[in-house]
Parts: C-alpha cells; sequence; structure tokens
C-alpha cells in the first residue's frame, strides 16, 4: 500500500524471543532494507529443547495496527494497516431572484469537486435535493499533504455566481418594466 498520508514511519524495530523471554536483539527495517530482515546464528535448542523464537513489533503508532502472521520456520510477516483518514464536503445553493419571479431559474445545477486543478467528483442537484449536495469519504491528504478542495459551479443562464467555501449564491435581477401615462385633456 502506498504512504497517501505519510504517516507511515521511516522504519520499524522488530524485537526477537526466546521462549518469550527478550534475548535484546532487534531489526530495523526500512524501506532501504525491503523492510526486511533476519536474525541469524541462533542457537536451536536449548536443554535439548527446541527454542521457539516469536518475534513483537515495537508500537508503530499513528493509527497502525500490527499483524503478525508465518513462524520462525517460514518467516514472520509483519503487516501494519490503518484506515486512512478521509473527509466529507456539504454545500447548498441559495438563489438570490426574487423567489424565481421572471421563472428564469434552471431545474438542475452541476457542482464540480476539484483537488487542486483536478476535477474529482461531480453533483448534480436539484430542488428535489434541496439544492444540496455532499462528496463523502474523500481522501485527507495525498503525498503526506492535506487536500485542499475547491469547487465551481456550471454557468448558469442569466445568473453572477459567488462561491463561499463549499456554497454557492446565484444572484439574478429580475426585469422591470415600465408604465407609461399619458394626460390628455379634452
Amino acid at each position: 500500500a502506498n504512504n497517501q498520508d505519510g504517516k507511515r514511519p521511516e522504519n520499524v524495530t522488530i524485537k526477537l524471543f526466546a521462549d518469550d523471554v527478550d534475548t535484546g536483539k532487534t531489526l530495523i527495517l526500512t524501506e532501504t532494507n525491503n523492510w526486511t530482515g533476519n536474525f541469524t546464528d541462533l542457537d536451536e535448542y536449548k536443554a535439548g529443547i527446541k527454542i521457539v523464537y516469536p518475534v513483537e513489533e515495537v508500537a508503530v503508532g499513528n493509527g497502525y495496527d500490527t499483524t503478525i502472521s508465518g513462524d520462525a520456520a517460514t518467516g514472520y510477516i509483519v503487516t501494519n494497516s490503518r484506515t486512512p483518514e478521509t473527509v466529507d464536503i456539504e454545500g447548498s445553493k441559495t438563489w438570490d431572484d426574487v423567489d424565481n419571479q421572471d421563472g428564469k431559474r434552471p431545474t438542475s445545477i452541476t457542482v464540480r469537486l476539484f483537488n487542486g486543478t483536478t476535477e474529482v467528483k461531480t453533483a448534480t442537484v436539484s430542488e428535489t435535493d434541496g439544492w444540496a449536495w455532499s462528496f463523502t469519504d474523500l481522501p485527507k491528504y495525498e503525498a503526506g499533504v492535506q487536500i485542499t478542495y475547491t469547487i465551481t459551479e456550471d454557468t448558469v443562464d442569466d445568473y453572477s455566481a459567488e462561491v463561499d467555501g463549499y456554497n454557492v449564491t446565484n444572484s439574478y435581477t429580475p426585469g422591470k418594466t415600465s408604465v407609461g401615462v399619458t394626460k390628455v385633456w379634452a
């Protein structure tokens, strides 16, 4: 798995035990040694009884869980796993158009979510949706840097748009008319 959120440590320490007693021997595993190492020159027996050599990993932290599988004969596999942090983004539309007085409001709008310059998701919403949108379970980090998400709205004819965070206000000034009056004296 990748190190998307930058929380992976640069190294881990594996401790060797002999019959559940800490031997004091450790391995430092890093990307440089492909996260692999060996404990060597170990006694196979003690007082005629085969020695059991379990391993433990020194706690990694940062929300990682550790699972150890395998055995001394076949080799141990130490797996660290964590669920990457995610964010949810919600927004809504405000119409500033005198309650759609001129009937210009569209039946739906499209909102686009960006990670920098890359479009990552879209949402088409309508009055049925309460003119609201949400984008859920988005990665919070990329390459160890927190992602800054932005939104845009596809142009709505006759309206000007103002984006504030993840909310959009569309404004339309209804047309005005005039009524002429002429006084005639008879």
